[in-house]
């Protein structure tokens, strides 16, 4: 369990999240968009700690410090640190700042999202879906910010500030990771060899099974590769099929190969053969 420290009331690190229902409901909001809300929000500003730190570790988190459930309901968050560091390198107050700061150059247009910041889009994307249908309003404010209104404006500002996506046929091979079966898009994280980075890899219902068995094995998977702009790696791939490798202690040792393919030289010996392929480099 994760202790959570340095508890004070900074105003800049103070984050509220306003929410007003739809006239049907009088005004009140559905618990299940209430609660996807606030998991977007939680998300998105968990994505920003990580694009600052550089890491995928967390050191922060955010406190309930505020709650009305009248009219527009209001959630007030307070960053903290969690854990037992003397001297933590990232200031709570700064994931904050750099959030709203983020988020505001979004509504703005002033701002150029490379793919590093895709990830963010996408959490950002999901907080503000549902304007007129699920809530009438949303916005997010704090002491020390102003409020930014999460309306179709913003809608459609996240959507051009993303970058270009490319589309080619090709293959993507390394170890399956953080398998998830559930949900209508079912899908796995593949980790190359090398570049330090995480593919999803969806696929279909029928590819479960599959899917299931490529766990922590060595694969190669095959499909519709997107990437973003110039990025070197896919960020995804709609898996067409899925080749699993054998595991190294399955494969045969050099002894267990002797004599496996006699014919293999021709009419060669072995120091020949292998002369003769040295000379054809």
């Amino acid at each position: 369990m994760h202790k959570i420290t340095d508890g004070n009331e900074a105003p800049d690190r103070v984050l509220r999240l306003h929410m007003e229902g739809v006239d049907d409901l009088g005004g009140d909001v559905r618990l299940g968009s209430f609660i996807d809300k606030l998991a977007a929000l939680k998300a998105a500003l968990v994505e920003t700690e990580h694009l600052l730190s550089g890491q995928t570790s967390t050191s922060i988190d955010f406190l309930v410090s505020e709650l009305t459930h009248s009219s527009p309901a209001m959630v007030g968050l307070r960053a903290v640190h969690i854990g037992h560091q003397a001297s933590p390198a990232l200031d709570p107050a700064v994931v904050v700042h750099e959030f709203m700061t983020f988020l505001s150059a979004v509504r703005a247009r002033t701002v150029e999202v490379t793919s590093q910041k895709a990830k963010l889009v996408g959490h950002l994307r999901k907080l503000v879906s549902g304007v007129g249908d699920r809530y009438a309003r949303l916005w997010l404010e704090g002491p020390s910010y102003p409020a930014i209104y999460l309306d179709e404006e913003v809608s459609k500002a996240l959507d051009h500030v993303l970058p270009d996506i490319r589309r080619e046929l090709g293959s993507v091979k390394g170890v399956v990771k953080r398998y998830s079966g559930v949900g209508k898009q079912p899908y796995f994280k593949i980790v190359p060899p090398v570049g330090g980075v995480e593919i999803k890899c969806v696929f279909p219902p029928e590819m479960l099974a599959q899917a299931a068995a490529a766990v922590e094995r060595n694969a190669t998977v095959e499909g519709e590769l997107k990437y973003y702009e110039d990025d070197f790696w896919p960020h995804e791939v709609r898996v067409q099929s899925i080749a699993v490798h054998s595991h190294d202690a399955e494969l045969p040792t050099l002894t267990e190969l002797v004599g496996s393919d006699p014919n293999a030289t021709g009419d060669l010996n072995s120091v020949d053969f292998v002369r003769e392929l040295r000379n054809g480099w």
